[in-house]
């Protein structure tokens, strides 16, 4: 495992989130433009990294349907699993769906797709761009669902512009169809937008919040290493006597040890803007990564 990698895109993510920080200090991202900044990241950014993202991978279509259907495999033992363990600790019912949104979905893109790089190649890429659809897929569907629970929920916002666009970039990967040039070229460089304002946006919500009080906040600290060790080890579990290719049991690992999800903190912020639970969850599941990820490769290592 390429440690030096993984410990790049770390300091990235981090660097990303304290400009946020700092624009939002300096009033250049006040509360009002924050939420407007993660509209706009989620109706324009993320659906064209999504279909990019399938545009750039290179990959047997028969591969790629596997995958995609591994990644519905995975989310779906993921949401059982946090389903299991929000009722086991019996979480606070009003606090379940944001902890169970924060299980689920991890940060599969940005870090995701260096760290499979580094132990799979590019074939591992190729096959994780079919997780990254699933993951959306999920995502805007059930969990909008969890995050909305508590909120006015209209069933019209599960079609939305990262569901089309997840099933536009599954129709590109099962059938090897490609955009003309200058339209991928172009869905590449806003969806590379995608990633340094979903940290900026959980460093602008640092700034507009108690930061000192959220660090001793218990629930956080719960949730995150509920995160980063027992949902990997659960899923290592089931994976490795399922009849899979190796490198899609480890991909589904690997993916079950990610941080946080930024689209969880910008989901919360749109639904529940008074809750900063979900950015202080992501800023401390990322900081956490740097000795879990290592821990998980080498559990993968001897597993699988």
């Amino acid at each position: 495992m390429n440690l030096f990698a993984v410990i790049n895109q770390l300091i990235s993510l981090f660097l990303m989130m304290l400009l946020g920080f700092i624009a939002a200090r300096a009033g250049i991202i006040t509360p009002d433009f924050r939420k407007r900044l993660s509209s706009f990241t989620l109706n324009t950014a993320a659906p064209c990294i999504i279909i990019s993202s399938v545009l750039e991978s290179e990959s047997n279509p028969l591969k790629m349907l596997g995958a995609a259907g591994m990644g519905v495999f995975f989310f779906v033992i993921m949401i059982v699993f946090s389903a299991a363990i929000v009722r086991v600790l019996r979480i606070k019912k009003e606090e379940r769906g944001l902890d169970q949104l924060m299980l689920i979905f991890t940060n599969v893109g940005f870090m995701g797709i260096p760290v499979v790089q580094s132990i799979y190649g590019p074939n591992g890429v190729a096959l994780l761009s079919m997780f990254i659809l699933i993951f959306n897929l999920f995502f805007f569907s059930y969990g909008v669902l969890l995050i909305s629970s508590s909120a006015k929920f209209n069933w019209r916002s599960l079609v939305n512009a990262c569901i089309i666009a997840a099933l536009v970039g599954l129709l590109f990967g099962v059938t090897g169809w490609h955009l003309p040039g200058p339209v991928e070229n172009t869905m590449a460089s806003v969806g590379a937008m995608n990633t340094p304002l979903a940290m900026m946006i959980i460093g602008a919500s640092m700034a507009h919040s108690d930061v000192r009080k959220a660090l001793t906040n218990r629930r956080m600290y719960r949730v995150c290493l509920l995160s980063m060790f027992l949902m990997p080890l659960l899923v290592l579990m089931v994976v490795r006597f399922m009849p899979v290719d190796p490198m899609l049991a480890g991909i589904c690992v690997l993916l079950a040890a990610m941080p946080i999800a930024g689209n969880c903190g910008m989901l919360s912020d749109i639904y529940t803007p008074e809750d900063m639970t979900a950015s202080h969850c992501v800023m401390v599941s990322t900081l956490m990564s740097g000795v879990s990820l290592p821990l998980v490769c080498a559990l993968i290592a001897a597993a699988l």
